[in-house]
């Protein structure tokens, strides 16, 4: 090729896939969320006009900006504190159990079935009975629920993270002397934080619909279970819609905020995952 002359063009992959790197991460989130409000606001005007059950964005935005941020702040704070109480109660939980088995491999058997029986079940079955058995008035069954919903998930992270452990650094700590407490501490509860806040940011979501879940059962009066009766029982579906997209909203927060967290007590994970995905 003559000096001087235009280089070819790059093949269509290549550009392709230089422009989904130009791109922000932020952009593919856009615009599925652009997409999806359009598809609802589509479906609120033409298949489910005549129901009047599925108000469009708009309609829930009036709703929001009628009722006030008093009503809401007021609510979400209450379910997010029940829902903060249980998932801090069901990590506890789970991280007991994980280290138990550890520690002692035998109880890895009775561990395992707790956590399974944990997730297997119901809440719409075991909520009726903590509100039996709570003291009126208390928010016990939410937050028990909230506890409920994060144990499973919770166990098998951590249980994964502390067995992914270097099998050569637990041999040195062996071969000077060290104890299964020591090994535990010094290598495998650095090399299980990764796996441990993925299982963490997954718990978030559920924790508060574990909470809201324990309010919709009754037996208090406040807090988003309380105003979705409500809602539906008085058949306003744009409030419905307003405080569906609201939990959502919260445990979305919960997941990213983890996130954050994760990301800043294991910077080396997420410059792992970066690097892998840059080599791929």
């Amino acid at each position: 090729m003559a000096a001087g002359a235009p280089s070819p063009a790059a093949p269509a992959p290549e550009r392709v896939a230089r422009s989904r790197q130009d791109l922000p991460p932020w952009a593919g989130g856009l615009v599925g969320a652009l997409l999806v409000l359009l598809a609802w606001t589509v479906l609120a005007l033409t298949v489910f006009s005549s129901a009047g059950n599925v108000p469009t964005p708009w309609a829930v935005v009036q709703q929001l900006a009628a009722d006030g941020t008093g009503l809401y702040w007021a609510n979400v704070s209450i379910t997010t504190w029940s829902a903060l109480q249980g998932y801090l109660w069901g990590n506890l939980v789970a991280i007991a159990l994980a280290v138990a088995v550890l520690l002692v491999p035998p109880l890895e058997g009775a561990a395992t079935q707790v956590a399974v029986l944990t997730y297997c079940v119901p809440l719409t079955a075991i909520g009726p009975i903590v509100l039996i058995v709570s003291p009126p008035g208390s928010r016990i069954t939410s937050v028990f629920l909230a506890a409920l919903s994060v144990v499973f998930t919770s166990v098998v992270g951590c249980l994964l993270g502390l067995r992914a452990a270097d099998r050569t650094a637990l041999d040195v700590v062996r071969a000077y002397g060290g104890s299964r407490w020591t090994a535990l501490v010094k290598v495998r509860l650095i090399a299980a934080l990764p796996s441990v806040f993925a299982a963490l940011k997954l718990a978030a979501p559920a924790a508060f619909l574990g909470a809201v879940l324990g309010e919709y059962f009754g037996g208090v009066d406040s807090g988003l279970g309380i105003l979705i009766t409500a809602a539906q029982t008085n058949l306003r579906y744009a409030q419905l819609w307003a405080l569906a997209l609201m939990s959502g909203a919260v445990a979305g927060a919960g997941y990213l905020l983890v996130g954050v967290l994760a990301r800043l007590l294991t910077p080396w994970s997420s410059t792992g995952e970066r690097e892998g995905g840059i080599s791929r």
